[in-house]
């Protein structure tokens, strides 16, 4: 029985909104490859608003001595999307009261101000070192990751986020080679990313399960 462990952030996960534009649990590519490897034994872990170092350690921290045969990794655009803040700046604003703090709240994601700073909730080196990490740990797992993805769209309200993005999808490619799982042309081509440009709609997600299962058919055909 092969062992299938997946780690995403929000991306993987369902997704409310307009009716038009929500994606079900059913709907969702992890979902989706269980139906697919009906034999196999799935473990999952998506969180939302996490960093890839935070995601992995998780995986080192409980499940190494597991030994998945296929790992696939879904994280990244919380360690690279520009932002106005540190993470402890927006802690401490978060924890003030009165009109300076409606202000300072309303302000935290203003695109001006991230244009501005353009600081990376995590360094390109801290990423590399994460990753290089995770691949040592699990050194028996055959491990994708999925490349990181936004819409041209998302530039307006993330402003350097496209550049950021293609330098730490590079930093993936350099670890993982050919593992690295292209996908943002297709997303795009399929009309799959929802309102906020970033995460996936019903189409997205179909077009990332088609793509990994032809890619797991391949790796494990023998």
């Amino acid at each position: 029985m092969k062992k299938i462990l997946i780690l995403t952030d929000s991306i993987a996960n369902p997704r409310p909104a307009t009716v038009s534009d929500e994606t079900h649990l059913e709907e969702t590519y992890p979902f989706m490859l269980r139906k697919q490897f009906k034999d196999a034994l799935f473990y999952q872990l998506s969180f939302g608003n996490i960093t890839t170092e935070e995601i992995v350690n998780q995986a080192i921290g409980y499940l190494s001595h597991w030994k998945p045969d296929l790992i696939i990794v879904h994280s990244g655009i919380n360690d690279c999307r520009p932002e106005a803040f540190t993470e402890s700046q927006k802690d401490f604003f978060l924890r003030l009261t009165g009109f300076f703090s409606r202000f300072i709240n309303k302000h935290l994601y203003n695109p001006k101000l991230i244009k501005w700073r353009q600081l990376a909730r995590v360094s390109k080196y801290r990423f590399k070192k994460t990753l290089k990490k995770f691949k040592l740990i699990f050194n028996q797992s055959k491990i994708l990751w999925i490349e990181i993805t936004s819409a041209p769209e998302y530039e307006k309200s993330r402003p350097g986020v496209l550049q950021r993005t293609i330098e730490y999808n590079q930093i993936i490619s350099e670890i993982y080679g050919d593992d690295l799982i292209k996908i943002n042309k297709e997303i795009l081509d399929n009309k799959g990313f929802n309102m906020d440009n970033i995460h996936w709609n019903k189409k997205g997600h179909k077009v990332v399960e088609k793509i990994l299962l032809k890619k797991i058919n391949d790796d494990f055909k023998h």
